[in-house]
């Protein structure tokens, strides 16, 4: 059945030879990486790592509206506690060593003093690469510094300082031990043709001039002068020396968008001192100018300001008091005559064109009143975000219920004429929402050094849509007509009846913690234990 081969065929057929096995494939060898280095990281885990050490930089603007914590403020978080010791980081690779540079001259603080301004120029004239780096320059005069007697050059010391990586202000900057004639010598240099020799307080001349010859890239410029007892102004120019001509000008600063004047009645006194300074800072944007104490030549000068406020200022930031005890100055504040125009319309006249506004002084609704009429008026969209008052009085022409004028009152928890003046203002702030629509932030609050519980002092912020602070039943009505999506957080009396201290067993009755919401009805409860 099967088929069998024959004998031949066996024989034709040829033998197949047996296969060889295949050899084994090598495998691939991997390419080898490329030799990885610690610059090589991408710069912004180097960033990432030196903001881990330094803090956070926030942009310039953070001061539009209100940051999350004051760490994150550009302006007041740059200068680092321990930055003699972050400097060494600067020798970790070269890929840090412009950043930690960066980051530790960014802000400098000076002595304004002409032997300090001498020592920045010899400095900064042998590390001339490190001043791009200066953004804020941050510059102190003592009050008392023309009073001291002046140290002669020998007796100056001269310290070692190798790492160019260390902050101006940490490593007072090296002076050599010269004599006359090279003192002669350097103050004839590119930095020192305006400054004289000796411990002299440096006039706001020479103050302009370094800053444009050492650091033209700069932002911001703080002048901190001290406040003292019938504190000296300070000097202008060396041939006006309270600058009241108009003949003498500064040195301009164009790239300088931020003016932080700190103790400001030794800096301006009358409007022809603004005249000077604006006129060498053209392009500023923001300005800060806080004032010790009350004074009505600063209240004439800020009014003639605000009413010729230059059109590319959208940063406000005014101070007219400074945070002290009462004891009985207030009083004379209250009866202290008004200028020539009410500086809370002024105010509500240029907020509109502002994004932000700061003001610390004597407020009433009148502010919030005008700000609304001259937006609606305008037709055009607000641009103001962020609003912070810090209210000491109410002014003259905040008015009881009776419509009588507030006089010869302290403000102040236990005064219900000026918790109705105060509940009026919230009020009129609540109204202006309506015309505010880029509203971001709003707080307004009262502060009161001598009050028996800071905490129950009456307050009222917005943040979004959320509301805390001082309500009624009115601002309530008026909140939801005017900015619907806002809402109070909670709403409770905020102050106990009993407020007080318990005579049986001396338990203290104020709150702990700051009341997220107080009824502006229930101050009526401490007027009447104040009385008694």
């Amino acid at each position: 059945m099967f088929h069998q081969p024959e004998p031949n065929d066996v024989e034709m057929s040829e033998p197949v030879p047996p296969e060889e096995p295949e050899e084994p494939e090598e495998p691939e060898k991997p390419s080898q990486p490329p030799h990885l280095h610690f610059e090589n990281l991408p710069v912004e885990i180097h960033e990432a790592v030196l903001d881990h050490l330094f803090g956070v930089r926030a942009s310039t603007l953070s001061s539009i509206s209100p940051p999350k914590s004051n760490s994150s403020s550009w302006n007041k978080a740059l200068r680092h506690p321990r930055r003699k010791a972050l400097s060494d980081l600067a020798l970790v690779s070269p890929a840090w060593r412009r950043l930690v540079q960066e980051r530790i001259y960014r802000h400098i603080r000076m002595e304004g003093t002409t032997d300090a301004f001498q020592d920045c120029a010899d400095w900064f004239a042998i590390h001339s690469h490190l001043a791009p780096y200066v953004r804020h320059i941050e510059i102190w005069i003592p009050v008392l510094g023309d009073r001291t007697p002046k140290m002669h050059p020998l007796h100056r010391t001269r310290r070692d300082t190798g790492n160019d990586a260390a902050s101006l202000s940490d490593i007072t900057l090296p002076r050599q031990s010269t004599d006359s004639s090279s003192d002669s010598a350097s103050s004839s240099g590119a930095a020192g043709g305006v400054l004289a020799a000796g411990g002299r307080n440096a006039t706001l001349q020479q103050i302009f001039y370094h800053i444009s010859c050492f650091f033209p890239d700069a932002r911001i410029l703080t002048l901190e002068v001290c406040h003292c007892k019938k504190p000296p102004m300070i000097r202008y120019f060396d041939s006006d020396p309270w600058g009241q001509s108009d003949q003498e000008h500064l040195e301009v600063l164009p790239k300088i968008h931020t003016f932080v004047m700190e103790g400001a009645w030794n800096v301006m006194r009358d409007y022809q001192h603004w005249r000077t300074l604006s006129r060498a800072l053209p392009n500023l944007r923001e300005w800060q100018c806080a004032y010790a104490k009350p004074k009505l030549e600063s209240l004439a000068t800020i009014s003639r300001i605000l009413t010729n406020m230059p059109k590319q200022l959208t940063r406000l930031n005014i101070s007219l008091e400074g945070f002290y005890s009462k004891s009985g100055a207030q009083m004379h504040w209250f009866d202290a005559p008004q200028s020539d125009q009410h500086l809370c319309r002024l105010l509500g006249e240029i907020a509109p064109q502002l994004e932000s506004l700061t003001f610390t002084g004597k407020v009433c609704a009148t502010l919030f009143t005008n700000i609304r009429a001259e937006t609606l008026r305008s037709g055009s969209k607000s641009r103001l975000k962020s609003i912070n008052l810090a209210v000491k009085a109410c002014c003259r022409e905040a008015r009881n219920e009776d419509g009588s004028p507030i006089l010869n009152e302290l403000s102040g928890v236990t005064n219900m004429n000026f918790i109705n003046a105060f509940e009026r203002m919230i009020l009129a702030a609540v109204r202006s929402l309506d015309a505010l629509t880029a509203i971001e932030y709003m707080r307004i609050r009262f502060i009161d050094l001598d009050s028996a519980c800071g905490l129950l002092n009456p307050y009222f912020q917005l943040v979004g849509d959320k509301c805390s602070g001082l309500w009624s039943e009115t601002i309530l009505e008026t909140l939801h007509t005017a900015h619907p999506t806002a809402r109070f957080e909670e709403l409770s009396d905020g102050i106990l009846p009993q407020y007080g201290i318990n005579s049986q067993t001396g338990t203290r009755l104020f709150p702990r913690t700051l009341p997220r919401s107080i009824k502006a009805s229930m101050y009526k409860i401490i007027a009447d234990k104040s009385k008694t």
